[in-house]
C-alpha cells in the first residue's frame, strides 16, 4: 500500500508540475518584470488625455518618456544577467558564498536605481505640470490608493 501511494504522489507531481510552468507569469506582481503598464500605457495616456497637456507638455512628456524607457530597459536587461549570474552561482556544486552575496548586492543596488528613475521621472512630470495639473493627478493618485490599499504608493 506505501509503494501504490509513493506512485500516486509522484506520478499527480509529475502531470502538476508541467502545467504549472504553463501558468506561471513573470513576476506574480504588479509593476515588476512583464508588466508594461507604465508610462507607456493607454492608461497612462488616458491620465495624461485628462489633464488637457498643452503641445509643449505633449512633446516633453513623449521626449522624456523614450528617454526613460531605454533607461529602464538596460537596467531591466542588467537585472535578468545578474539573476542569471545568481542562479548559475547558487547551482554551482560548490557554491560560493562570496560570489553569491556579491551578485545579490549588485542586484540590490540595480533595484534601488530603478526606483531612483522612478521618482525621478515622477519629479519630472510634476516639474512640468500647472498647479491645476498637479492637483488632477493628486486627486487620481490618492482615489487610486484608496481602492488599492496595501499596494503601496505606486
Amino acid at each position: 500500500m506505501n509503494s501504490f501511494m509513493k506512485t500516486v504522489v509522484i506520478g499527480g507531481m509529475l502531470f502538476v508540475m508541467p502545467v504549472t510552468g504553463l501558468l506561471a507569469r513573470p513576476c506574480g506582481g504588479q509593476g515588476g518584470p512583464g508588466d508594461f503598464r507604465r508610462m507607456d500605457s493607454p492608461r497612462a495616456e488616458r491620465i495624461f488625455d485628462d489633464l488637457n497637456l498643452s503641445q509643449k507638455q505633449q512633446k516633453q512628456l513623449q521626449q522624456h518618456r523614450l528617454e526613460q524607457r531605454k533607461s529602464m530597459i538596460g537596467l531591466r536587461s542588467k537585472l535578468a544577467l545578474l539573476r542569471t549570474d545568481l542562479a548559475e552561482a547558487s547551482l554551482a556544486s560548490r557554491p560560493d558564498m562570496r560570489k553569491i552575496d556579491e551578485i545579490s548586492d549588485r542586484i540590490g543596488n540595480v533595484h534601488a536605481e530603478m526606483t531612483k528613475e522612478r521618482i525621478r521621472s515622477r519629479v519630472y512630470v510634476r516639474s512640468i505640470l500647472t498647479d491645476k495639473q498637479k492637483e488632477i493627478m493628486d486627486s487620481r493618485r490618492a482615489m487610486k490608493a484608496e481602492r488599492n490599499p496595501g499596494r503601496g504608493n505606486r
